[in-house]
Parts: C-alpha cells; structure tokens; sequence
C-alpha cells in the first residue's frame, strides 16, 4: 500500500510540474497559435494523446487553429461551445465521438473549445478529467489575455492615428485661416491709403473682403465638422 501511495505521489508531482511548465510557457505566448502548440504538446507528453483548439472569432464561430491533430466533430463542438459543457467522449452528451470537447470557458468569456483524441487510455480516470479541465482553464485565460493585448494594440495604434489626425487638422486650420485673415486686413488697408481710392476700387476691396470672410466661415464649419 505504501509502495502504491508513493507511486501515486510521485505522478502526482509529475503532473503538476507539467502544468507548471505548460503555464510558464503559456504566460510567454504572444499568438492564439503558439498556445494551441502549447497545450497539443502537453498533451501528448501526459496522455499521449492528439489534441486541437478551436477558438471563437468576432461572431461567436469556431475555427480550428494552426497545429491541430485531432479530427474534430464540429457537431460536437458546436454543442460544447453554446452550452458551455463537455460533450464527446466519456460524457453523456453524444458520447460516441472519438474526442473529448472541452469548453475553453475564461473570466470574461467562452473562448473556444479544446477537442482531445485520447490515445491508448480511452477511459479517463477522474484525476485524468480534472488535469484536463485544469489544462482547458490555463489555455482560456492565455486566449483572453491575448485577446486583450491585441484590443489594446489596436487601441494604441487608434490613439496614435487620432493624434496624427489632430495634428493634421490644426496644421491646416492654421494654414488656410492665416492667409484668409491676411486678405481682410489688406482689404481694409487698402480703404485707408491715400489719395482715397475711387469708387470701383472700394468695390473691388469690399469683394475681396466678402469673400475672404466668407472662405473663413467655410473653413471653420469643415474643420468643425472633421
């Protein structure tokens, strides 16, 4: 009994090591595909078994990322992924499937789904089952922290363009209105030199006043509505 405990202690160990590693890598991933690889490789090693992650895009459809070995039912998958529960393998719900799906169920939202393909161990254990609810949890959190790294770069790059935007609009304003301003003033300059300018001439200056007031407004009503 003894020499079972201690065997059961040391797989134990071994297990959580490995999820140890796999979290230490997944805590590095920067892309949705390298936490697919990930967690394919931590399942091979601890299960032997194949393995694809399929996570959900903008309209809530699943699409299998790069790297996967196991050959999804999508039926299945779709199951697992609106009700939020296990289906496949092992589950009462289609268990005639030869893979397990998992929801990959983050804080903030379901990201997908894990499919297994077990290898040679077709039943799984209860430990087997939480190690691979423990793994499903580890790659949802990785998949909504990249999310939100990309939401976030994307923000950046919208801040960035606002900002350019912005300078834009005020080199312009202060390009087309300096000009403007210059007109009226020799327009109303022209209206005090001497000798007095005739009557034509006054026309001429209050056309040109006219119309560089007039250019002015436009311009402030364009740049007010950019």
């Amino acid at each position: 009994g003894l020499k079972v405990q201690a065997e059961t202690s040391s797989e134990r160990e071994r297990r959580v090591r490995g999820l140890y590693e796999m979290s230490r890598d997944l805590s590095a991933a920067l892309l949705a595909e390298q936490v697919a690889d990930i967690g394919a490789r931590f399942l091979a090693t601890e299960f032997g078994a194949r393995s694809t992650v399929l996570a959900t895009d903008a309209d809530d459809q699943l699409h299998a990322l790069p790297g996967g070995t196991a050959s999804v039912d999508m039926g299945v998958a779709q199951r697992a992924s609106e009700h939020g529960e296990a289906a496949g393998h092992g589950t009462d719900t289609l268990p005639a499937s030869p893979c397990l799906v998992l929801p990959l169920k983050a804080p903030m939202r379901l990201r997908g789904v894990l499919a297994v393909e077990p290898g040679q161990t077709r039943v799984l254990g209860p430990e087997q089952r939480r190690l691979l609810d423990t793994c499903a949890s580890l790659l949802a959190i990785s998949l909504e922290r990249i999310h939100y790294i990309e939401v976030a770069q994307k923000s950046i790059v919208q801040i960035e363009s606002e900002r350019l935007r912005n300078s834009l609009l005020a080199a312009i304003s202060h390009d087309l209105r300096t000009p403007l301003t210059a007109l009226v003033g020799l327009a109303d300059t022209l209206e005090l030199t001497k000798p007095p300018p005739s009557t034509q001439q006054r026309e001429i200056t209050a056309a040109i006043r006219q119309s560089a007031q007039r250019m002015h407004a436009l311009v402030n009503n364009l740049l007010d509505m950019a």
